[in-house]
C-alpha cells in the first residue's frame, strides 16, 4: 500500500502461481499482476455498462467447467486465472452472461471483482509529493490548455505530473492514475 498498490494486486500476483511451486517476489511481478488486475476492473466496467440491470443472466451452462477442472487439479489458480480470463474475452457470450460467469469464479479466487472500481485501485504512494486535490487541479488546468488549442502549456503540465510520479491517462474516464517506480 505504501507503494501504491492495492492489496488486491498482491492477491492476484500469488494466484498466479501455483501454490506447490515458489513464488518469488519482485516489484515488476507486483507491476504486472497490478496491471492485470486494472485490465480485469476494466473489462467488468465495460460489461456492467452494457447489461440491462433489471434483468436477470443466468451463467452459459458448463461455461465454468475449465476453470472448475483447473481448480479440482490440486488447487491450479494459475491455470484458473487464464480459464476465467478466456472465459471474459470470448465474443460467445453477451455481458450478463460473463458477469454471472465471473461471479462464480471469483467466489473462489476472492478478487472482488464485482464491485472493484478502478477508482479504488487508485493509491496514493506513501512517498508521493503531490496531493490528490493538486492533481486534479493540474488536471483541470491541462484539460483548459487543451480546450484552447494550447498544446505546449498542456504538455508542460503533463511532463510536470509525470516528474512528480503522475501518469495522466488521456481518453480514461478517471483522468489519471500513479506511476508506481519499481
Amino acid at each position: 500500500i505504501d507503494k501504491g498498490f492495492h492489496p488486491l494486486a498482491y492477491r492476484l500476483m500469488c494466484l498466479q502461481a501455483h501454490h506447490r511451486s515458489e513464488l518469488e517476489f519482485s516489484w515488476e511481478g507486483m507491476q504486472a499482476a497490478f496491471v492485470r488486475l486494472k485490465r480485469m476492473v476494466i473489462g467488468v466496467e465495460k460489461y456492467n455498462a452494457a447489461i440491462d440491470q433489471n434483468e436477470i443472466y443466468e451463467p452459459v451452462t458448463g461455461g465454468h467447467r475449465d476453470f472448475e477442472t483447473a481448480i479440482f487439479d490440486d488447487l491450479n489458480t494459475a491455470e484458473a486465472l487464464g480459464q476465467m480470463e478466456r472465459h471474459l474475452s470470448t465474443k460467445w457470450y453477451g455481458s450478463g452472461e460473463k458477469l454471472a460467469l465471473l461471479e462464480i469464479m471469483d467466489s473462489v479466487l476472492g478478487l472482488n471483482l464485482l464491485t472493484l472500481t478502478r477508482a479504488d485501485l487508485r493509491i496514493r504512494p506513501k512517498a508521493a509529493i503531490i496531493t490528490e486535490a493538486e492533481i486534479e487541479a493540474a488536471l483541470a488546468a491541462r484539460k483548459e490548455a487543451r480546450a484552447a488549442k494550447d498544446f505546449a502549456k498542456s504538455d508542460a503540465i503533463r511532463d510536470d505530473l509525470i516528474a512528480k510520479g503522475v501518469e495522466v491517462m488521456d481518453g480514461d474516464p478517471l483522468g489519471w492514475d500513479w506511476r508506481i517506480d519499481v
